[in-house]
C-alpha cells in the first residue's frame, strides 16, 4: 500500500473513533426533540467526524485497492475496545483481548501481503 493511502486510512480510523467516542457522550443526554439534538454538541461534532472519515476514506480508495483498504477499517474496531475500556471504565474479558489481537493480526498480514504481492 502506498504511505499516502495507509497515512489516509490510518487518519479515518482516528476520526471515526472521534466520532464514536462522542457519540457515547452524548448519548447519555441523547433526546429525539430537535432543539436538544442542536444543542448535544458531542453528537453534533461526532456527526462532523464521520464525514471527514468518510471524506479521508474516499481519498484512500482512490490512491489503493479496495480489498487493502477496506480491512484497515476494521482496526476502528480495536481503538473503540480500547476507548471504551480506558475513558468508560468498561471491562474487556480475554475473549474480546484475544479477538482484538486477531484483528490487530489481520491488518498486519493484509497490510504485509500488499507490500509483497
Amino acid at each position: 500500500m502506498k504511505p499516502a493511502a495507509l497515512l489516509l486510512i490510518l487518519l479515518f480510523t482516528v476520526f471515526s473513533t472521534a466520532g464514536q467516542y462522542l457519540y457515547k457522550l452524548g448519548a447519555g443526554s441523547l433526546s429525539f426533540e430537535l432543539g436538544a439534538l442542536i444543542m448535544n454538541y458531542p453528537v453534533i461534532i461526532g456527526l462532523f467526524f464521520y464525514a471527514v472519515a468518510a471524506v479521508l476514506l474516499m481519498y484512500a480508495l482512490k490512491k489503493a485497492e479496495l480489498s487493502v483498504v477496506y480491512p484497515f477499517i476494521g482496526l476502528s474496531y480495536v481503538w473503540v475496545a480500547l476507548l471504551a475500556f480506558f475513558f468508560f471504565s468498561e471491562r474487556l474479558l480475554a475473549v474480546n483481548w484475544l479477538g482484538i489481537g486477531f484483528i490487530a493480526a489481520g491488518v498486519s498480514l493484509v497490510g504485509y501481503g500488499s507490500g509483497h504481492g
